[in-house]
């Protein structure tokens, strides 16, 4: 699989665990075979470090993509890391969106995003606070809608000043 592909693609240091486990037995030697410390591994195991795209590139060459999931070679899911201590953090699903900053960015009430986007208000609200996760479709649309009136609210202000200024 490529790192490309691997990059794509979620996991968790559970899965890690279970492949430790599996391949080689124990963490030590995962960790030996990854040119790591099991400390170092550990912590990340742990949620203590993050698993960066260096860790990615080493759990690639070693087979864990593939281990990970056999039967689809080109698997393609959200871009989020499970059980990232960064994501983590961030909220309880797992992704952190600031609904509140592109609201305020595009100068767009709640409901009338939702609408634009093609989504219900109740669940718009819900990405708001965090209960529930756009699909990566939703959040291309949620994305290219902000910037368009984002846009749009800056081209007129500008329109608007240049016409002051010529009269």
């Amino acid at each position: 699989m490529s790192i490309e592909s691997s990059k794509k693609i979620n996991f968790s240091s559970e899965d890690v665990r279970k492949f430790a486990s599996e391949r080689f037995g124990t963490l030590k030697k995962l960790a030996d075979a990854m040119g790591v410390s099991q400390p170092n591994l550990t912590q990340s195991l742990k949620g203590v470090r993050p698993f960066g795209a260096l860790w990615r590139e080493r759990l690639t060459d070693l087979g864990f993509f593939e281990w990970l999931n056999p039967d689809n070679k080109e698997l393609i899911k959200d871009e989020l890391i499970k059980d990232s201590p960064i994501v983590k953090a961030e909220s309880k699903n797992g992704c952190f969106l600031d609904i509140d900053g592109a609201l305020e960015l595009s100068n767009t009430p709640a409901s009338r995003m939702a609408q634009l986007i093609g989504v219900t208000p109740a669940t718009f609200a819900a990405w708001q606070n965090g209960t529930a996760t756009p699909t990566p479709d939703q959040l291309a649309a949620l994305f290219n809608q902000v910037v368009a009136l984002a846009l749009s609210a800056r081209t007129n202000r500008e329109t608007k000043e240049a016409t002051a200024q010529v009269g």
